[in-house]
């Protein structure tokens, strides 16, 4: 077995490692995950104090997907060679192997004030550069497939060929978006939420996804991803029919 199959982080963990830089970047880790089956002891989440018993959660099994992956472009997504050059390490991860749900994120990093593109770039290779170079585990490159920004801008992440590392054991067949900021302590921008309605939506229409697979990070995983204030629009979107 790939020894990589279950990319996850414990942020109190790398707390205590790193300091408050490496806190920082690991909370651009709401994400965990990789492939369905760990040897590995589970991460910590915010609410579960270490040496406490980990608290489950009923996760659906994935279903196969009615869709392959689609190739080639996104139209109105920035290419991934916009932001970085650094290719993603294969042999890390599990191939995606067809699209059948979809799962929403925040990255828990501050956004306020996040509009100029170098900016956004740097942050992005930030979180990059810190799901790759995990203390025994890294990960095969940035956890999520698709980023987005204050300005409503959509970026190209991990390649859609490879499940993701945002959901512990739930990646497969998951396609994952971030929408950055931390949304426990602000709110998404409109711009934002507009775009993520709109790209959500497009997926799903893509991939034929239902809307009862449309999840977000705290529906599938113990987490508090994707913070509260985007928890409520996702939660309103789907009941008023805004994801169709």
């Amino acid at each position: 077995m790939n020894n990589f199959v279950n990319e996850h982080t414990s942020r109190r963990e790398i707390i205590a490692a790193g300091g408050i830089l490496a806190a920082v970047w690991a909370l651009a880790g709401c994400q965990s995950g990789g492939a369905p089956v760990s040897r590995l002891p589970g991460p910590l989440w915010p609410d579960q104090e270490p040496g406490d018993p980990a608290k489950s959660i009923t996760s659906p099994v994935p279903t196969k997907p009615s869709s392959p992956v689609a190739s080639g472009p996104v139209p109105g997504v920035i290419p991934k060679s916009s932001w970085t050059s650094v290719r993603p390490i294969v042999s890390r991860a599990q191939p995606m192997n067809g699209i059948g749900r979809i799962t929403v994120h925040h990255s828990a990093i501050p956004s306020a004030g996040l509009t100029e593109r170098s900016a956004i770039i740097r942050q992005l290779q930030g979180i990059q550069r810190e799901h790759m170079n995990r203390r025994g585990e890294p990960f095969a490159d940035i956890g999520y497939h698709y980023i987005i920004d204050p300005t409503g801008q959509v970026w190209e992440g991990r390649s859609l060929s490879l499940q993701g590392a945002h959901v512990a054991a739930q990646n497969e067949h998951n396609l994952g978006i971030m929408c950055m900021g931390n949304f426990d302590r602000q709110s998404p921008t409109q711009a934002q939420l507009a775009t993520l309605q709109r790209f959500v939506a497009g997926q799903m229409r893509r991939y034929g996804v239902a809307v009862g697979r449309v999840y977000t990070h705290r529906e599938l995983g113990k987490s508090s991803c994707p913070g509260n204030n985007l928890q409520r629009f996702m939660v309103s979107a789907r009941s008023n029919g805004l994801l169709a």
